[in-house]
C-alpha cells in the first residue's frame, strides 16, 4: 500500500543522496503506482534475482514479519537444510514499522508503534539525521500518512501526524494532487464491487461485528486487481451498529481477512493475531488456506 510503498520510495531517495546502489522488491509483484513513487523495471528484483543475489542489507517497510514481505524463508538459518532456496548467508536486515504485531525480525528493528504511519517514523528517521527532505521525497512520506490516517479521517489522526502533515506541505507538495492520484482514480467496474460489497454486508449481534465478503466469482466478474480492493475495508467503517467490521476476500485457497473499527474499547489487532495476522488497535488483518462457504445469511471460513 501507499505507506509501504512510501516509506520504501522516501528511504531509496536518501540512499540515491549518499551513492548507495539499491533494488526494489515486492512480494505482489511491480506495483501499479511505480512511476510515482519512481519504481522502473531497472530497479526492481523480482522473487528469482532475489534468491540467488548476495544482498548485503535488505531493509523492509511497514511489515510485521519476513512472511508477509515474501521472505519467510530468511527466517529460519540458511544452513539449516540443503533444499533452502537461499544458498547464501543471510543478509543484514533491517526493519523499519509502526504494528504492534511486529515480530522484531531484523537484526536492527526500528520500530515504533507511536508513529501513525511507518512513513511518519522515516520522516522522524530524517529530522534525527538532519537530511533535507525534497518536495518529491514529502510526497513520498505524506502519501502514507493519508494511506494509514485514512486522509486524516480515523482514530489513528493525531497531533504528530497533522503536525508532519503541515511541515511536508510547507515543502511544496500539494495534497489534492495526491489525494487525486492515490484514492480517486477507480473505475466503474470497481465502484460497482464496493456496491456489491455493502449489499452483503450482514451483522453478528452475538459479536457485535458486520462481516462481508469477495468471492472467486467477484475477481472474474469485476476484473479485479489488488489496487482495486484498497481502501474498501474502511468503507465500513461507516457501519455504526457493528463494533467492528470484517472483510474476507476468497482467492486460489486463501482467505484474507481485514478488520476495522473506530471503538476505543476494541483491538483488531488481538484479533487479527488469533488467525495468525497482526496490526494495529483499529486496523488489522490476516491470511489464511481456505475458502469461503455461503449459505444465506452465513459465512463461514472452510
Amino acid at each position: 500500500d501507499a505507506d509501504s510503498m512510501g516509506s520504501a520510495a522516501a528511504f531509496a531517495a536518501f540512499l540515491d543522496a549518499q551513492e548507495i546502489p539499491h533494488r526494489f522488491y515486492c512480494i505482489s509483484g511491480m506495483p501499479r503506482d511505480r512511476h510515482f513513487f519512481g519504481i522502473d523495471q531497472a530497479n526492481f528484483i523480482g522473487p528469482d534475482e532475489l534468491a540467488r543475489t548476495p544482498f548485503d542489507y535488505i531493509c523492509t517497510f511497514d511489515a510485521g514479519d519476513l512472511a508477509y514481505v515474501g521472505l519467510g524463508v530468511m527466517a529460519r538459518d540458511p544452513s539449516a537444510s540443503p533444499q533452502d532456496d537461499y544458498k547464501w548467508p543471510r543478509p543484514f536486515i533491517i526493519n523499519f514499522d509502526h504494528h504492534a504485531t511486529n515480530t522484531r525480525f531484523g537484526n536492527i528493528n526500528v520500530v515504533d508503534t507511536d508513529c501513525t504511519s511507518t512513513t511518519e517514523l522515516i520522516y522522524e528517521f530524517f529530522k534525527i539525521i538532519k537530511w533535507p527532505i525534497s518536495a518529491r521525497t514529502a510526497g513520498y512520506l505524506l502519501s502514507g500518512l493519508l494511506n494509514d490516517t485514512d486522509q486524516f479521517s480515523n482514530p489513528a489522526t493525531n497531533a504528530s501526524s497533522l503536525a508532519m502533515a503541515s511541515e511536508l506541505l510547507g515543502r511544496g507538495v500539494t495534497l489534492s494532487a495526491i489525494r487525486g492520484f492515490l484514492f480517486e482514480r477507480r473505475g466503474i467496474k470497481s465502484l460497482k464491487l464496493i456496491g456489491q460489497v455493502l449489499t452483503r454486508l450482514r451483522l453478528n449481534s452475538t459479536l457485535g461485528i458486520a462481516v462481508t465478503y469477495i468471492d472467486e466469482h467477484d475477481f472474474e466478474q469485476y476484473e479485479i486487481r489488488d489496487e482495486d480492493l484498497e481502501g474498501i475495508a474502511n468503507v465500513l467503517n461507516a457501519v455504526g451498529e457493528a463494533k467492528a467490521t470484517l472483510l474476507l476476500q476468497s482467492r486460489g485457497g486463501m482467505v484474507k481477512g481485514s478488520f476495522r473499527t473506530t471503538r476505543d474499547d476494541i483491538d483488531v489487532g488481538r484479533l487479527a493475531a488469533g488467525f495468525g495476522g497482526g496490526g494495529h488497535r483499529k486496523a488489522a488483518g490476516f491470511r489464511i488456506k481456505g475458502a469461503l462457504q455461503i449459505e444465506g445469511d452465513s459465512v463461514r471460513l472452510v
